[in-house]
C-alpha cells in the first residue's frame, strides 16, 4: 500500500552516517511503478571559506519500504559521469562512477574557486543562491542494494541554495562601560564573508541590525538598523538602560544570518 511520506536520510549538515527512516514493518516491492520522490534535503546549506560535506536525504510516498536514493549536481562536461557533488546511500550503484557510497548519503560540496556546469566554468561566488540537484531512487525489496527488483529509478529533479557563511567573531564592542543614562553608547563590530572565489574572508557592504536585551529581559529586541561598510560597524545609541548589546546580519539571497557575540553595559543615573 502507497502511503505519503518517509524520509530516507538526515537533511542536515553533517559527517555521520544516514541510515533509513522506516514508517513501520518491511514489506514486499508491490506497487513499486507508482513511487515517487517529493522531496530532496537539505534544501539550503551554509558554506564558508571550506569545502563542506553535506548529509543528504530524499523523501518518498514508498511507506514502508527499503529506498536507496543517490543525489547529484550539475554535470560536468568533460565526462558523462562527473558530477561537482555525488552522493548515495547503498554501496553497489551501477552507472556513474565518482559516487562516493562509503559515507552514508553524505557528500561535499566544494564553491571555493568555482566549478564547471557542463563545459561552462562557474566561478565561486557565483553558485551563491539556488543551484540544481537531481535524485534517483529505487526500491530495494531483497536488500541488496542492486536495482534488481523489477520497479525501477524514480526520479526528481530541485534546488539546493548554498549561502555564503558570515561572522562578527569577537569583534563586537560596546563603550564606555560603565555609562551615564542620556550618554551615547559607542558600538563597533567587524562583519565577515566568505568569498567563495578565493577561500578567504572579506569585509563586504550589508545590513546590520544593532540589538539590545535589557536586565531582567529574556529576549533581544532591535532598535537600530545601519549599513556595514567594508564590513566595518560603526554607530551610537542613547544609553537608558543597563543590558547586553549585539549585532546581527539578517540572511539575504546571498549570506547566511550571523549573530555576534553580546557586550554588557551598566546604565548610571544621570547628574
Amino acid at each position: 500500500m502507497i502511503k505519503r511520506t518517509v524520509m530516507v536520510g538526515l537533511a542536515t549538515t553533517a559527517l555521520a552516517s544516514t541510515s533509513l527512516l522506516l514508517a513501520g514493518p518491511a514489506q514486499a516491492a508491490k506497487n513499486v511503478e507508482s513511487c515517487s520522490i517529493t522531496d530532496i534535503l537539505p534544501d539550503r546549506v551554509v558554506i564558508g571559506t571550506s569545502a563542506e560535506r553535506v548529509q543528504f536525504g530524499v523523501r518518498t510516498t514508498c511507506d514502508d519500504q527499503d529506498v536507496k536514493f543517490a543525489v547529484r549536481g550539475a554535470g560536468i562536461g568533460t565526462s558523462a559521469h562527473a558530477f561537482w557533488f555525488a552522493a548515495c546511500n547503498y554501496d553497489m550503484l551501477q552507472g556513474p562512477t565518482n559516487f562516493d557510497c562509503t559515507h552514508g548519503g553524505s557528500g561535499v560540496i566544494n564553491p571555493i574557486g568555482g566549478t564547471y556546469r557542463g563545459y561552462d566554468f562557474v566561478p565561486g561566488n557565483d553558485l551563491t543562491g539556488p543551484n540544481p540537484i537531481y535524485a534517483g531512487a529505487f526500491v530495494d525489496a531483497d536488500h541488496n542494494a542492486k536495482d534488481d527488483d523489477g520497479g525501477g529509478h524514480f526520479e526528481l529533479s530541485e534546488t539546493i541554495t548554498l549561502l555564503r557563511q558570515t561572522r562578527f567573531g569577537d569583534s563586537l564592542d560596546a563603550s564606555p562601560e560603565p555609562v551615564r543614562k542620556g550618554k551615547k553608547i559607542n558600538l563597533a563590530a567587524d562583519l565577515e564573508t566568505a568569498d567563495w572565489n578565493t577561500g578567504t574572508w572579506e569585509g563586504v557592504d550589508a545590513t546590520v541590525q544593532i540589538q539590545f536585551r535589557a536586565v531582567g529581559e529574556k529576549k533581544y529586541r532591535t532598535v537600530k538598523t545601519v549599513t556595514a561598510t567594508g564590513g566595518k560597524v560603526d554607530t551610537s545609541v542613547v544609553a537608558k538602560r543597563s543590558g547586553d548589546w549585539r549585532a546581527h546580519h539578517p540572511a539575504t539571497e546571498a549570506t547566511a544570518a550571523s549573530t555576534s557575540g553580546s557586550d554588557y553595559v551598566k546604565v548610571k543615573p544621570a547628574r
